[in-house]
Protein backbone atom coordinates (compact mmCIF):
# COMPACT_ATOMS: atom_id res chain seq x y z
CA UNK A 1 0.00 0.00 0.00
CA UNK A 2 1.14 3.37 -1.01
CA UNK A 3 2.62 5.66 1.64
CA UNK A 4 2.88 8.70 -0.50
CA UNK A 5 1.03 12.24 1.16
CA UNK A 6 -0.14 13.79 -2.04
CA UNK A 7 -0.17 17.08 -0.63
CA UNK A 8 0.46 20.58 -2.54
CA UNK A 9 3.36 19.32 -4.54
CA UNK A 10 5.31 15.87 -5.30
CA UNK A 11 8.44 15.31 -6.94
CA UNK A 12 8.96 13.15 -10.21
CA UNK A 13 12.72 11.82 -10.56
CA UNK A 14 14.37 9.86 -12.94
CA UNK A 15 14.23 5.99 -11.67
CA UNK A 16 17.32 3.95 -12.75
CA UNK A 17 15.48 1.12 -13.50
CA UNK A 18 13.94 2.91 -16.76
CA UNK A 19 10.85 4.35 -14.78
CA UNK A 20 10.04 7.51 -12.55
CA UNK A 21 10.11 7.89 -8.81
CA UNK A 22 7.21 9.98 -7.12
CA UNK A 23 8.47 11.23 -3.57
CA UNK A 24 6.09 13.47 -0.85
CA UNK A 25 9.49 14.66 0.37
CA UNK A 26 9.21 11.66 2.78
CA UNK A 27 7.81 8.82 1.23
CA UNK A 28 8.84 7.81 -2.41
CA UNK A 29 7.71 4.94 -4.59
CA UNK A 30 8.03 3.94 -8.42
CA UNK A 31 5.40 5.19 -10.81
CA UNK A 32 3.34 2.21 -11.06
CA UNK A 33 -0.12 1.89 -11.91
CA UNK A 34 -1.77 2.77 -8.08
CA UNK A 35 0.33 5.43 -8.18
CA UNK A 36 -0.82 7.02 -10.91
CA UNK A 37 -4.15 6.58 -10.79
CA UNK A 38 -3.57 8.77 -7.50
CA UNK A 39 -1.70 11.60 -8.97
CA UNK A 40 -4.52 11.36 -11.36
CA UNK A 41 -7.14 11.93 -8.81
CA UNK A 42 -5.39 14.36 -6.59
CA UNK A 43 -4.30 18.30 -7.44
CA UNK A 44 -0.56 18.20 -6.69
CA UNK A 45 1.85 19.93 -8.64
CA UNK A 46 4.46 18.01 -9.89
CA UNK A 47 7.90 18.97 -9.40
CA UNK A 48 10.45 18.30 -12.15
CA UNK A 49 13.96 19.25 -13.04
CA UNK A 50 13.75 19.13 -16.76
CA UNK A 51 10.71 18.17 -19.13
CA UNK A 52 11.86 14.62 -19.99
CA UNK A 53 10.52 13.38 -16.37
CA UNK A 54 7.12 14.62 -17.34
CA UNK A 55 7.34 13.12 -20.29
CA UNK A 56 7.91 9.79 -18.76
CA UNK A 57 5.44 9.90 -16.61
CA UNK A 58 3.10 10.76 -19.39
CA UNK A 59 3.80 7.85 -21.20
CA UNK A 60 3.18 5.62 -17.75
CA UNK A 61 -0.12 6.86 -17.59
CA UNK A 62 -0.09 10.07 -14.88
CA UNK A 63 -1.86 13.34 -16.36
CA UNK A 64 -0.80 16.21 -15.10
CA UNK A 65 -2.64 19.30 -13.66
CA UNK A 66 -0.32 21.55 -13.43
CA UNK A 67 3.62 20.74 -13.41
CA UNK A 68 6.66 22.86 -12.09
CA UNK A 69 9.53 22.27 -14.49
CA UNK A 70 12.69 24.05 -12.31
CA UNK A 71 14.75 24.88 -15.45
CA UNK A 72 11.72 26.59 -17.21
CA UNK A 73 11.09 28.69 -13.77
CA UNK A 74 14.80 29.83 -13.22
CA UNK A 75 14.56 31.25 -17.67
CA UNK A 76 11.77 32.87 -16.13
CA UNK A 77 13.72 34.21 -13.41
CA UNK A 78 16.70 35.03 -15.08
CA UNK A 79 14.97 36.68 -18.08
CA UNK A 80 13.51 39.31 -15.58
CA UNK A 81 16.81 39.76 -14.49
CA UNK A 82 16.48 37.53 -11.47
CA UNK A 83 19.21 35.08 -10.09
CA UNK A 84 18.58 31.45 -10.88
CA UNK A 85 17.80 29.04 -8.08
CA UNK A 86 20.53 26.58 -7.65
CA UNK A 87 20.41 22.99 -7.78
CA UNK A 88 22.82 19.97 -6.69
CA UNK A 89 24.20 18.39 -9.75
CA UNK A 90 21.91 15.08 -9.04
CA UNK A 91 19.40 16.29 -6.84
CA UNK A 92 17.24 14.70 -4.63
CA UNK A 93 13.29 14.48 -4.57
CA UNK A 94 13.56 16.65 -1.57
CA UNK A 95 15.84 19.14 -3.35
CA UNK A 96 13.61 19.98 -5.81
CA UNK A 97 10.25 20.61 -3.65
CA UNK A 98 13.12 22.75 -2.00
CA UNK A 99 14.16 24.43 -4.86
CA UNK A 100 10.64 24.66 -6.32
CA UNK A 101 9.63 26.51 -2.63
CA UNK A 102 12.27 28.74 -3.08
CA UNK A 103 11.51 29.41 -7.35
CA UNK A 104 8.33 30.44 -6.40
CA UNK A 105 8.56 32.79 -3.69
CA UNK A 106 11.18 34.43 -5.94
CA UNK A 107 9.33 34.50 -8.86
CA UNK A 108 6.07 36.27 -6.21
CA UNK A 109 8.48 38.68 -4.77
CA UNK A 110 9.07 39.62 -8.70
CA UNK A 111 5.37 39.79 -9.42
CA UNK A 112 6.05 36.44 -11.91
CA UNK A 113 3.75 34.07 -9.56
CA UNK A 114 0.71 34.23 -12.81
CA UNK A 115 3.22 33.45 -15.25
CA UNK A 116 4.74 30.84 -13.70
CA UNK A 117 1.61 29.10 -13.02
CA UNK A 118 0.36 30.10 -16.89
CA UNK A 119 3.85 28.00 -18.00
CA UNK A 120 3.14 25.24 -15.42
CA UNK A 121 -0.35 25.09 -16.60
CA UNK A 122 0.52 24.60 -20.16
CA UNK A 123 3.47 22.38 -19.54
CA UNK A 124 1.74 19.29 -19.79
CA UNK A 125 -0.50 20.59 -22.32
CA UNK A 126 2.47 20.61 -24.48
CA UNK A 127 3.65 17.26 -23.00
CA UNK A 128 0.36 16.28 -24.71
CA UNK A 129 0.99 18.15 -27.71
CA UNK A 130 4.20 16.88 -28.58
CA UNK A 131 3.10 13.48 -27.75
CA UNK A 132 0.20 13.63 -30.33
CA UNK A 133 2.39 14.26 -33.45
CA UNK A 134 0.93 15.98 -37.03
CA UNK A 135 -0.63 14.00 -38.84
CA UNK A 136 1.02 13.56 -42.36
CA UNK A 137 -0.13 12.17 -45.89
CA UNK A 138 3.21 10.86 -46.70
CA UNK A 139 2.32 10.48 -50.51
CA UNK A 140 0.99 13.89 -50.82
CA UNK A 141 3.72 15.27 -49.00
CA UNK A 142 6.19 13.33 -51.12
CA UNK A 143 4.19 14.32 -54.79
CA UNK A 144 4.35 18.19 -53.90
CA UNK A 145 8.61 17.58 -53.27
CA UNK A 146 8.70 15.75 -56.18
CA UNK A 147 7.19 18.57 -58.40
CA UNK A 148 9.43 20.99 -56.43
CA UNK A 149 12.64 19.22 -57.58
CA UNK A 150 10.86 19.29 -61.44
CA UNK A 151 10.58 22.87 -60.89
CA UNK A 152 14.36 23.38 -59.52
CA UNK A 153 15.77 21.77 -62.15
CA UNK A 154 13.82 23.52 -65.26
CA UNK A 155 14.71 26.82 -63.24
CA UNK A 156 18.58 26.11 -63.22
CA UNK A 157 18.16 24.99 -67.26
CA UNK A 158 16.59 28.01 -67.87
CA UNK A 159 19.23 30.29 -65.64
CA UNK A 160 22.30 27.43 -67.27
CA UNK A 161 20.50 28.64 -70.91
CA UNK A 162 21.67 32.28 -69.86
CA UNK A 163 24.62 32.24 -68.34
CA UNK A 164 25.92 29.81 -70.91
CA UNK A 165 28.19 26.58 -70.31
CA UNK A 166 32.02 26.23 -70.18
CA UNK A 167 34.25 23.89 -72.44
CA UNK A 168 33.51 20.97 -70.40
CA UNK A 169 29.54 21.71 -70.46
CA UNK A 170 29.25 22.93 -66.97
CA UNK A 171 27.21 25.77 -65.92
CA UNK A 172 29.60 29.19 -66.04
CA UNK A 173 28.02 30.61 -62.81
CA UNK A 174 25.87 28.26 -60.46
CA UNK A 175 22.96 29.28 -59.09
CA UNK A 176 24.32 29.97 -55.73
CA UNK A 177 27.23 31.61 -56.75
CA UNK A 178 26.22 35.32 -55.34
CA UNK A 179 29.32 37.05 -56.24
CA UNK A 180 29.43 35.83 -60.13
CA UNK A 181 25.59 36.60 -60.43
CA UNK A 182 26.05 40.13 -59.26
CA UNK A 183 28.75 40.33 -61.94
CA UNK A 184 27.05 38.75 -64.61
CA UNK A 185 23.76 41.08 -64.04
CA UNK A 186 26.19 43.76 -63.78
CA UNK A 187 27.37 42.98 -67.66
CA UNK A 188 23.60 42.96 -68.61
CA UNK A 189 22.68 46.33 -67.06
CA UNK A 190 21.73 46.13 -63.87
CA UNK A 191 23.44 47.19 -61.09
CA UNK A 192 22.04 45.00 -57.94
CA UNK A 193 22.78 45.56 -54.33
CA UNK A 194 22.12 42.38 -53.28
CA UNK A 195 20.10 39.14 -54.68
CA UNK A 196 17.37 39.23 -52.35
CA UNK A 197 14.01 38.44 -53.44
CA UNK A 198 12.57 41.94 -53.17
CA UNK A 199 15.40 42.80 -55.26
CA UNK A 200 15.25 40.45 -57.87
CA UNK A 201 11.59 41.05 -58.01
CA UNK A 202 12.18 44.24 -58.99
CA UNK A 203 14.64 43.41 -62.12
CA UNK A 204 12.54 42.84 -65.37
CA UNK A 205 15.59 40.51 -66.81
CA UNK A 206 13.98 36.43 -67.04
CA UNK A 207 17.48 35.33 -65.19
CA UNK A 208 16.32 37.05 -62.17
CA UNK A 209 12.83 34.79 -62.33
CA UNK A 210 14.84 31.64 -63.07
CA UNK A 211 16.90 32.00 -60.01
CA UNK A 212 13.66 32.93 -57.69
CA UNK A 213 12.01 29.82 -59.34
CA UNK A 214 15.32 28.00 -58.57
CA UNK A 215 15.46 29.47 -55.01
CA UNK A 216 12.33 28.51 -53.26
CA UNK A 217 11.99 25.19 -55.18
CA UNK A 218 15.22 24.05 -53.41
CA UNK A 219 14.60 25.67 -50.16
CA UNK A 220 11.19 23.79 -50.40
CA UNK A 221 12.97 20.17 -50.89
CA UNK A 222 16.14 20.45 -48.84
CA UNK A 223 14.35 21.52 -46.00
CA UNK A 224 11.21 19.49 -45.90
CA UNK A 225 11.93 16.38 -47.46
CA UNK A 226 13.61 15.13 -44.17
CA UNK A 227 10.20 15.28 -41.89
CA UNK A 228 8.82 12.39 -43.99
CA UNK A 229 12.06 10.30 -42.30
CA UNK A 230 10.97 11.03 -39.15
CA UNK A 231 7.03 9.70 -39.26
CA UNK A 232 5.90 6.77 -37.54
CA UNK A 233 2.58 5.43 -38.27
CA UNK A 234 2.02 8.42 -40.54
CA UNK A 235 2.69 11.12 -37.60
CA UNK A 236 5.48 13.11 -37.79
CA UNK A 237 6.95 14.12 -33.98
CA UNK A 238 8.70 17.59 -33.61
CA UNK A 239 10.34 18.85 -30.32
CA UNK A 240 7.82 21.71 -28.87
CA UNK A 241 9.92 24.59 -26.38
CA UNK A 242 7.20 26.05 -24.73
CA UNK A 243 9.99 29.14 -23.88
CA UNK A 244 11.55 29.63 -27.37
CA UNK A 245 11.07 33.12 -27.09
CA UNK A 246 11.92 35.65 -24.66
CA UNK A 247 8.29 36.57 -25.35
CA UNK A 248 6.51 33.35 -24.15
CA UNK A 249 6.43 32.27 -27.75
CA UNK A 250 6.57 28.51 -28.38
CA UNK A 251 9.47 27.29 -30.70
CA UNK A 252 9.90 23.90 -32.52
CA UNK A 253 12.28 22.09 -33.58
CA UNK A 254 13.75 18.29 -35.06
CA UNK A 255 11.56 19.30 -36.89
CA UNK A 256 10.36 22.16 -36.79
CA UNK A 257 5.92 21.72 -37.79
CA UNK A 258 5.08 25.49 -36.74
CA UNK A 259 6.65 26.14 -40.20
CA UNK A 260 5.04 24.10 -42.85
CA UNK A 261 4.45 26.44 -45.69
CA UNK A 262 0.87 26.62 -47.55
CA UNK A 263 2.16 24.25 -50.31
CA UNK A 264 2.52 21.48 -47.63
CA UNK A 265 -0.33 21.97 -45.08
CA UNK A 266 -2.45 20.22 -47.79
CA UNK A 267 -0.84 17.26 -46.95
CA UNK A 268 -1.71 17.62 -42.85
CA UNK A 269 -4.51 15.18 -43.43
CA UNK A 270 -6.25 13.63 -40.15
CA UNK A 271 -6.76 9.79 -40.61
CA UNK A 272 -9.77 7.89 -41.81
CA UNK A 273 -12.54 8.90 -39.65
CA UNK A 274 -11.25 12.11 -38.19
CA UNK A 275 -11.24 15.68 -39.41
CA UNK A 276 -8.77 18.64 -38.73
CA UNK A 277 -10.04 22.15 -37.05
CA UNK A 278 -7.97 25.03 -37.24
CA UNK A 279 -8.81 27.85 -35.41
CA UNK A 280 -7.07 31.35 -35.16
CA UNK A 281 -7.52 34.59 -33.82
CA UNK A 282 -8.32 37.37 -36.30
CA UNK A 283 -6.43 40.55 -35.89
CA UNK A 284 -4.98 39.55 -32.67
CA UNK A 285 -2.18 41.79 -31.88
CA UNK A 286 -4.52 44.84 -33.29
CA UNK A 287 -6.84 44.06 -30.52
CA UNK A 288 -4.29 43.19 -27.77
CA UNK A 289 -2.90 46.86 -28.78
CA UNK A 290 -6.53 48.18 -28.56
CA UNK A 291 -6.88 46.50 -25.30
CA UNK A 292 -3.71 47.82 -24.09
CA UNK A 293 -3.68 51.57 -25.42
CA UNK A 294 -7.50 51.88 -24.23
CA UNK A 295 -8.39 54.09 -27.26
CA UNK A 296 -11.92 53.91 -27.47
CA UNK A 297 -11.92 55.22 -31.15
CA UNK A 298 -9.24 52.76 -31.84
CA UNK A 299 -11.21 50.12 -30.60
CA UNK A 300 -14.80 51.15 -32.46
CA UNK A 301 -12.86 51.61 -35.67
CA UNK A 302 -10.92 47.97 -35.02
CA UNK A 303 -14.25 46.15 -34.31
CA UNK A 304 -15.78 48.30 -37.73
CA UNK A 305 -16.49 45.60 -40.82
CA UNK A 306 -13.47 46.17 -41.77
CA UNK A 307 -10.73 48.21 -39.82
CA UNK A 308 -7.98 48.76 -42.86
CA UNK A 309 -10.72 50.30 -44.93
CA UNK A 310 -12.16 52.04 -41.97
CA UNK A 311 -9.00 53.67 -41.12
CA UNK A 312 -7.76 54.18 -44.89
CA UNK A 313 -11.25 56.29 -45.60
CA UNK A 314 -10.30 58.76 -42.73
CA UNK A 315 -6.80 59.22 -43.72
CA UNK A 316 -6.95 59.77 -47.47
CA UNK A 317 -10.70 61.63 -47.53
CA UNK A 318 -12.00 58.86 -49.87
CA UNK A 319 -14.23 55.79 -50.02
CA UNK A 320 -12.25 52.70 -49.65
CA UNK A 321 -12.62 48.98 -49.46
CA UNK A 322 -11.21 45.69 -50.66
CA UNK A 323 -12.15 46.47 -54.06
CA UNK A 324 -12.19 50.51 -54.40
CA UNK A 325 -9.51 51.93 -54.06
CA UNK A 326 -7.85 48.97 -52.49
CA UNK A 327 -4.03 50.55 -52.66
CA UNK A 328 -5.06 52.89 -50.42
CA UNK A 329 -6.46 50.09 -47.95
CA UNK A 330 -2.69 48.54 -48.43
CA UNK A 331 -1.01 51.54 -46.85
CA UNK A 332 -3.39 52.05 -44.34
CA UNK A 333 -2.52 48.25 -43.69
CA UNK A 334 0.68 48.80 -43.42
CA UNK A 335 0.99 51.63 -40.77
CA UNK A 336 -1.62 49.63 -38.55
CA UNK A 337 0.64 46.88 -38.44
CA UNK A 338 4.32 48.99 -38.53
CA UNK A 339 2.85 50.59 -35.45
CA UNK A 340 3.28 47.50 -33.36
CA UNK A 341 6.54 47.41 -34.64
CA UNK A 342 7.73 50.88 -33.84
CA UNK A 343 7.77 52.12 -37.33
CA UNK A 344 8.63 55.38 -37.29
CA UNK A 345 8.20 57.84 -40.86
CA UNK A 346 11.22 56.91 -42.57
CA UNK A 347 10.11 53.28 -42.91
CA UNK A 348 6.92 54.40 -43.87
CA UNK A 349 8.14 56.12 -46.62
CA UNK A 350 10.26 53.11 -48.02
CA UNK A 351 6.86 50.29 -47.67
CA UNK A 352 4.83 52.87 -49.22
CA UNK A 353 7.32 54.80 -51.38
CA UNK A 354 6.36 58.24 -50.47
CA UNK A 355 8.90 60.52 -49.40
CA UNK A 356 9.47 61.14 -45.64
CA UNK A 357 7.90 64.59 -45.14
CA UNK A 358 4.58 62.83 -46.91
CA UNK A 359 4.97 59.75 -44.66
CA UNK A 360 5.40 61.88 -41.48
CA UNK A 361 2.40 63.99 -42.45
CA UNK A 362 0.45 60.69 -42.85
CA UNK A 363 1.80 59.40 -39.44
CA UNK A 364 0.82 62.67 -37.49
CA UNK A 365 -2.88 62.03 -39.26
CA UNK A 366 -3.35 58.87 -38.32
CA UNK A 367 -2.43 59.50 -34.46
CA UNK A 368 -4.72 62.89 -34.30
CA UNK A 369 -7.52 59.88 -34.76
CA UNK A 370 -6.26 57.66 -32.04
CA UNK A 371 -4.70 59.77 -29.60
CA UNK A 372 -4.70 57.56 -26.54
CA UNK A 373 -3.07 54.75 -29.01
CA UNK A 374 -0.48 57.58 -29.42
CA UNK A 375 -0.32 58.39 -25.63
CA UNK A 376 0.56 54.29 -25.26
CA UNK A 377 3.09 54.20 -27.36
CA UNK A 378 5.07 57.46 -25.69
CA UNK A 379 4.61 56.18 -22.29
CA UNK A 380 5.69 52.32 -23.55
CA UNK A 381 8.95 53.70 -24.99
CA UNK A 382 9.67 56.16 -22.16
CA UNK A 383 9.22 53.26 -19.35
CA UNK A 384 11.39 51.36 -21.14
CA UNK A 385 14.40 53.14 -20.95
CA UNK A 386 13.16 54.23 -17.12
CA UNK A 387 12.87 51.13 -15.63
CA UNK A 388 14.61 48.90 -18.37
CA UNK A 389 12.21 46.06 -17.68
CA UNK A 390 9.14 45.03 -20.16
CA UNK A 391 6.05 43.02 -19.23
CA UNK A 392 3.14 41.25 -20.68
CA UNK A 393 -0.27 41.33 -19.25
CA UNK A 394 0.71 37.73 -17.69
CA UNK A 395 3.54 39.02 -15.73
CA UNK A 396 6.19 37.56 -18.19
CA UNK A 397 9.46 39.98 -17.47
CA UNK A 398 12.22 41.00 -19.97
CA UNK A 399 15.02 43.13 -18.73
CA UNK A 400 16.43 45.01 -20.59
CA UNK A 401 19.95 45.60 -21.72
CA UNK A 402 21.04 49.41 -21.22
CA UNK A 403 22.14 49.70 -24.71
CA UNK A 404 20.33 47.72 -26.52
CA UNK A 405 16.41 49.82 -25.45
CA UNK A 406 14.91 50.19 -28.97
CA UNK A 407 11.26 51.12 -29.84
CA UNK A 408 10.56 48.46 -31.62
CA UNK A 409 11.14 46.14 -28.76
CA UNK A 410 9.38 48.67 -25.98
CA UNK A 411 6.35 47.98 -28.49
CA UNK A 412 6.12 44.75 -29.70
CA UNK A 413 7.37 42.69 -26.62
CA UNK A 414 3.98 43.51 -24.79
CA UNK A 415 1.87 42.84 -27.81
CA UNK A 416 3.47 39.74 -29.21
CA UNK A 417 4.04 38.29 -25.75
CA UNK A 418 0.47 39.32 -24.90
CA UNK A 419 -0.55 37.09 -27.61
CA UNK A 420 1.66 34.09 -26.66
CA UNK A 421 0.43 34.51 -23.09
CA UNK A 422 -3.22 34.09 -24.95
CA UNK A 423 -2.84 31.29 -26.68
CA UNK A 424 -1.34 29.40 -24.54
CA UNK A 425 -4.50 30.19 -22.25
CA UNK A 426 -6.69 29.61 -25.10
CA UNK A 427 -4.57 26.13 -25.27
CA UNK A 428 -5.07 24.90 -21.69
CA UNK A 429 -8.64 26.16 -21.42
CA UNK A 430 -9.65 23.87 -24.42
CA UNK A 431 -7.57 20.48 -22.85
CA UNK A 432 -9.43 20.89 -19.43
CA UNK A 433 -12.85 21.28 -21.66
CA UNK A 434 -12.40 18.48 -23.64
CA UNK A 435 -10.45 16.15 -21.17
CA UNK A 436 -13.81 14.53 -21.22
CA UNK A 437 -15.71 15.62 -24.58
CA UNK A 438 -17.28 12.77 -27.15
CA UNK A 439 -14.57 12.17 -30.14
CA UNK A 440 -11.57 12.22 -28.60
CA UNK A 441 -10.13 15.49 -29.50
CA UNK A 442 -6.37 16.25 -29.46
CA UNK A 443 -4.18 19.25 -29.85
CA UNK A 444 -2.00 18.47 -32.72
CA UNK A 445 -0.35 21.78 -33.49
CA UNK A 446 -0.06 25.29 -32.53
CA UNK A 447 1.45 28.95 -35.01
CA UNK A 448 1.27 31.28 -32.69
CA UNK A 449 -2.07 32.44 -32.72
CA UNK A 450 -3.29 29.51 -34.09
CA UNK A 451 -4.65 25.93 -32.75
CA UNK A 452 -4.84 22.65 -34.65
CA UNK A 453 -7.40 20.46 -33.13
CA UNK A 454 -7.80 16.53 -34.52
CA UNK A 455 -11.36 14.96 -33.51
CA UNK A 456 -13.43 12.03 -34.82
CA UNK A 457 -15.55 13.24 -38.02
CA UNK A 458 -18.90 12.31 -36.18
CA UNK A 459 -18.29 14.75 -33.15
CA UNK A 460 -16.20 17.73 -34.98
CA UNK A 461 -18.99 20.26 -34.54
CA UNK A 462 -19.23 19.96 -30.83
CA UNK A 463 -15.10 20.21 -30.83
CA UNK A 464 -15.47 23.34 -32.91
CA UNK A 465 -18.18 25.43 -30.24
CA UNK A 466 -15.78 24.11 -27.41
CA UNK A 467 -12.01 25.16 -29.08
CA UNK A 468 -14.44 28.16 -29.53
CA UNK A 469 -15.35 29.00 -26.60
CA UNK A 470 -11.95 28.28 -25.04
CA UNK A 471 -10.27 30.83 -27.29
CA UNK A 472 -12.74 33.62 -26.88
CA UNK A 473 -12.56 32.99 -23.06
CA UNK A 474 -8.85 33.18 -22.61
CA UNK A 475 -9.41 36.25 -24.78
CA UNK A 476 -12.11 37.62 -22.17
CA UNK A 477 -9.86 36.65 -19.24
CA UNK A 478 -6.88 38.69 -20.47
CA UNK A 479 -7.90 41.50 -22.47
CA UNK A 480 -11.74 41.56 -21.31
CA UNK A 481 -12.02 45.19 -22.96
CA UNK A 482 -11.77 43.99 -26.19
CA UNK A 483 -13.29 40.96 -27.21
CA UNK A 484 -11.27 38.24 -29.51
CA UNK A 485 -12.66 37.26 -32.72
CA UNK A 486 -11.95 33.09 -33.93
CA UNK A 487 -12.08 31.81 -37.02
CA UNK A 488 -12.53 28.05 -36.82
CA UNK A 489 -12.85 25.54 -39.91
CA UNK A 490 -13.40 21.60 -40.50
CA UNK A 491 -11.46 20.26 -42.72
CA UNK A 492 -9.87 17.09 -43.72
CA UNK A 493 -6.76 18.57 -44.31
CA UNK A 494 -4.93 21.56 -42.96
CA UNK A 495 -6.02 24.13 -45.64
CA UNK A 496 -6.64 27.31 -42.91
Amino acid sequence: MSNLLLGAAVALVDDPLGGVIVSDGHHQEPLAEETAERLNDSRSVWVVQDRRVLRRAMRLGARAHRCVCLKDYNRLLKQSGALAVELPETPEPSDLLAAAQRAGAELKARDLDRVGKLESAFLPVCEGLQAAGLPIDIAAWDDVLAAAHERAASARQELTGMVGRDLGGHPNIEPGERNKLLEWFKHQGFELKDLSKSTLGAVDHPAAQALLSWRAASKLTSTYESYTERQVGGRVFGHFEPLGAHTGRMSCGEPNLQNIPSSLRPCVRAPNGRVLISADYSGCELRIVAALSGDQAFRETLLSSDFHSAVASRLFNQQVSKTENAHLRHAAKAINFGLIYGMGARRLAQSLEMSVPEARALLAKYFEGFPQLAAWRELAQKQAKQTLVLETISGRKLKLDPEKVSSTLALNYPVQGGGADLIKWAAIRFARQSSQAMGRPCLVNMVHDELLVEVDADHAESARRLLIDAMVGAGFDLFPAVPMAVDARIDQAWTH
